[in-house]
């Protein structure tokens, strides 16, 4: 683990953010074909928070490239996405989302927590991912990938990020505002 200390991470941030690109199709793909990892960056300020006082673009979430990565950025499966459902939570009001459960399997014990929106949500939240975000991948051998996403999680300490993220101060805030559209989700269980 020492090799990826806060000077590697240093570096590797610069090198990141060297090669940002936009979050569209080719980009989202690209993110289930490789091994690595990723960062997802954010440089306005809507989302709100002190962490955008800064310069340049911020870190909002490290993730481990593999087969369902692009799952984070396709409309319909907020479901099965940690970052779409706190990005959710987050923009709800401001985009008008409407949190629907997941599935309308009563033994899928989840579908509340893990709620998703509606079709037309989804588009929305999609869409605002897409003209918002960056995106940039780091390839690295199997063995790197879990401590080199850890080590950038610490270096950044990005707020859509809850594992291994001890010093997230707006995780507990994002968890309230889920667990709102958990709520809303189980309202809007029309069956």
């Amino acid at each position: 683990m020492d090799k990826f200390d806060w000077e590697a991470s240093s570096a590797l941030t610069k090198e990141l953010f060297s090669k940002l690109c936009a979050l569209d199709e080719k980009s989202i793909v690209g993110l289930d074909a490789q091994n690595g990892i990723y960062i997802v960056t954010y440089d306005g300020n809507e989302l709100g928070f002190d962490l955008w006082g800064g310069q340049g673009p911020k870190v909002v979430y490290v993730g481990i490239s593999k087969f369902n990565s692009s799952r984070h950025f396709q409309s319909g499966s907020t479901g099965t996405s940690t970052l779409r459902r706190s990005l959710g939570a987050l923009l709800q009001s401001r985009l008008d989302l409407v949190p629907v459960p997941r599935s309308t399997d009563i033994l899928d014990n989840d579908r509340y927590n893990n709620y998703a929106f509606t079709p037309e949500s989804e588009d929305k939240l999609t869409k605002w991912m897409r003209e918002n975000f960056q995106v940039a991948f780091y390839e690295t051998e199997n063995e790197n990938i879990e401590p080199l996403q850890k080590a950038m999680i610490a270096y950044h300490t990005p707020i859509f990020n809850f594992q291994n993220n001890p010093e997230n101060k707006y995780g507990a805030q994002i968890k309230i505002w889920r667990k709102k559209c958990a709520d809303e989700a189980k309202q809007n269980n029309h069956h």
